[in-house]
């Protein structure tokens, strides 16, 4: 049944064989009755504010990014999250990172058609791969095939030793009229094919501060990488303080984020606070964090990696859609998407990467609002330059907000785009400032 789910998890998350013990330990522990089965699992994210959100996948099967790091962590538990971590010896944040991207998916298979489980089902541990010897076989591992009758070997293998003379002689006798007669000149050497370079693997780095003690783990290309880096944390966090590894590898990709990391560790102090990245990717778990550090360092990080795909940003509105109780109305809807910042490359209409995780928040709160609820994507720019253009621009951003949420599903006559140019700024233009508040995306209910 999770076949494929463990395999992608295991490339995805770089876990290897620890991929198949996740997702059993996370499937043992949604029917453990001592944690309430099923129904605990979803009781636990009701007490965390999560349960529209786990409704959501019941019967579906759920994208990616539906749920970030720190949800997973508050609703599965953090305890329970821990405790499986200690299992499999890996970071509690590794377990926290991959458990979101597999939960959702997990919670859609079991409960496919809409039916919610109850109990563990008889033919449980067949979803992982798991075989059964069949009756009556005593060895170990899987049973060997056997024919009806002993006498099926006395036969069979004397014809296999047959077939397979008689492929070599004809295999001979091919070799024989290819060659060339001992008159002809010998035929040019072709040259060897030139091999494949070797597959490089991202740079890859993971970093968890507990209560000021800061374990790292990674992988770069060389080791004036590795020592720059290295340098670098024993000076902000302290020799005695730090501990892990960081491997040398020269097939591995330039690390593109580690300049910039060097100069930021020192504003990455706050205790609780786990990052990792993977080549281009960035994912972010400040659920151990105090609310406002979790904002301060989210920002921060954004502003350094904009150009990466980001997952598990802490920003208001990633706090207040989370917070959306059942029953949320088109007003508390847009309340919450008006607190969101999604940006753009400059000049253009095309939406950053780092806005991504973002609108799949927003559209999966939209998906969840009362039914007629009509919302208005509004295009907003500064002043700077032609107000012409400027239209122009706001309307093609607002395009593209409305092509992506529906990209993610929200239904296409939910919404629609209006752009407004530099006609409603929210502050004054006269300032950098000013101007970064009026280049906006804005949503409005229209019904």
């Amino acid at each position: 049944m999770f076949e494929s789910l463990i395999r992608e998890a295991a490339s995805r998350f770089h876990l290897g064989d620890n991929a198949g013990r996740l997702v059993r330990q996370l499937v043992d522990t949604i029917f453990d009755p001592a944690y309430g089965g099923f129904a605990g699992l979803r009781k636990r994210f009701d007490d965390a504010g999560l349960d529209t959100l786990f409704a959501s996948w019941i019967g579906t099967t759920p994208g990616d990014n539906v749920l970030q790091p720190d949800q997973f962590s508050a609703g599965f538990g953090q305890n329970l999250a821990s405790g499986i971590a200690s299992k499999l010896g890996i970071p509690p944040a590794a377990v926290n990172m991959a458990g979101a991207w597999l939960l959702p998916k997990i919670v859609g298979q079991l409960t496919q058609g809409g039916s919610i489980p109850s109990a563990r089902p008889a033919d449980y541990d067949r979803w992982f791969g798991t075989t059964t010897p069949a009756a009556g076989y005593s060895g170990g591992g899987t049973r060997p095939a056997t024919a009806a009758s002993g006498g099926f070997w006395k036969w069979l293998i004397p014809l296999i030793i047959l077939i397979a003379a008689f492929l070599l002689f004809r295999s001979c006798k091919k070799d024989e009229a290819a060659a060339p007669p001992p008159s002809a000149p010998a035929t040019t050497a072709q040259p060897a094919p030139t091999p494949e370079p070797a597959a490089q693997a991202n740079a890859r780095f993971g970093f968890e501060n507990m209560d000021g003690k800061v374990m790292v783990n990674g992988r770069v290309a060389a080791d004036a990488d590795k020592t720059r880096l290295w340098d670098a944390l024993k000076a902000t966090y302290g020799e005695n303080n730090l501990s892990g590894d960081i491997s040398v590898d020269p097939a591995t990709l330039p690390a593109n984020w580690l300049d910039k990391l060097i100069v930021a560790l020192p504003e990455l102090k706050a205790k609780g606070l786990k990052f990792g990245f993977d080549g281009d990717k960035l994912s972010i778990d400040t659920s151990g964090m105090a609310e406002a550090d979790r904002f301060a360092v989210s920002d921060k990080l954004r502003s350094l990696f904009g150009g990466f795909e980001i997952s598990g940003l802490w920003d208001r509105a990633a706090a207040a859609l989370a917070g959306l109780k059942a029953g949320f109305s088109g007003a508390d809807l847009v309340k919450a998407l008006n607190l969101m910042n999604i940006y753009f490359d400059t000049g253009s209409a095309t939406i950053t990467r780092d806005s991504m995780e973002t609108l799949t928040s927003a559209a999966n709160a939209i998906k969840q609002a009362p039914a007629g609820t009509r919302i208005e994507v509004g295009g907003h720019t500064d002043n700077t330059g032609d107000a012409a253009a400027n239209l122009t621009l706001s309307q093609q951003r607002a395009d593209a907000v409305v092509a992506k949420l529906a990209e993610l599903g929200v239904a296409a006559d939910t919404l629609t785009a209006k752009g407004y140019g530099q006609e409603m700024p929210r502050a004054s233009n006269d300032s950098e400032e000013g101007r970064a508040q009026n280049r906006r995306i804005e949503f409005a209910v229209t019904r």
